[in-house]
């Protein structure tokens, strides 16, 4: 399931290795002790995949390798493993002690969490140890960012829709709540969220409830997918919008038209015009109308 906040996680760079000491012996030649290595980096890595925040669940610390003790003849320490985290979009990593907030608010981006610590000197004189790498303890907090939220009742076409249109690989199925919790895909460097398919009731918790229709609220513009195999397609309108009690703008997109004859389309269009909503009709299997779909992203 989708996670909004999760536990604090203490995150810790890897410790400098320490510096060797290796004094110079008269008979042989000159031994010069080298320099520990660095530690581990820890970087956090924004990704589209929602589920990546999952993973955290349960766990309490995370942290980067040590640098290597520096060796003979000048040989520097190996440095430490650097590590990634990734976190979905939309994730805030709150430092609990300062209050600072690193956010992820792109695909790709990449940020440095915690620098690891520098190594020891090491020589025929002295041999240092290691600092310590940075340390913070952060609330990992999701927040969907999303500009654009494919909405509608189960086995509309979103998830089906999300995955054509852009690198998404939301699960798709021929029955409802195949989506249980909301897939992120990005279009021309916007955000899209697949919201999980709505029923009549889910404003009081019935269906998958309530605990979705708050990431509707962050999306400036919806796509309501209605299926063109319905019996009822006012219905279905009626349906999704009276449980979102939400003005928010958005565009009536008729899914799975190569299921229907054109002039079953053309029906539908005409008896959602009264709503004043833009409508456009699409199919996964015609090019044409997801390239006029992703026109309007």
């Amino acid at each position: 399931m989708l996670v909004d906040e999760i536990a604090l996680i203490k995150i810790t760079a890897g410790h400098g290795g320490a510096g060797k000491y290796a004094p110079i012996k008269a008979s042989r030649s000159a031994h010069i002790g080298g320099d520990g290595g660095r530690g581990g980096n820890i970087y956090v890595s924004a990704t589209t995949d929602l589920s990546a925040l999952n993973k955290f669940v349960g766990v309490t610390q995370i942290k980067a390798e040590d640098g290597g003790r520096g060796g003979d003849n000048d040989s520097t320490g190996k440095s430490g493993a650097d590590i990634d985290i990734k976190l979905p979009v939309g994730t805030n990593i709150v430092n609990t002690e300062t209050k600072a907030v690193v956010e992820l608010v792109s695909p790709e981006q990449r940020v440095l969490l915690c620098k690891g610590g520098l190594g020891g000197r090491g020589g025929n004189f002295r041999a240092q140890l290691g600092l310590p790498g940075q340390s913070l303890k952060a609330k990992l907090i999701l927040k969907l960012i999303a500009k654009y939220g494919f909405i509608g009742l189960p086995n509309a076409g979103k998830s089906s829709l999300l995955n054509e249109l852009t690198n998404a690989k939301a699960q798709v199925g021929a029955y409802p709540f195949t989506t249980l919790e909301p897939n992120l895909g990005a279009v021309n460097g916007q955000i899209i969220a697949d919201i999980p398919g709505l029923i009549e009731g889910a404003s009081i918790g019935r269906g998958l409830g309530i605990k979705f229709l708050k990431h509707i609220e962050k999306v400036s513009l919806l796509f309501h997918c209605i299926s063109c195999d319905t019996t009822d397609i006012v219905k279905d309108y009626q349906t999704v919008v009276n449980e979102l009690k939400d003005d928010k703008p958005q565009v009536i997109v008729l899914t799975k038209t190569d299921l229907v004859t054109p002039e079953v389309v053309k029906a539908h269009i005409k008896a959602l015009k009264k709503f004043k909503h833009q409508i456009i009709s699409v199919s996964i299997y015609d090019q044409e109308s997801l390239k006029a779909l992703t026109d309007l992203l």
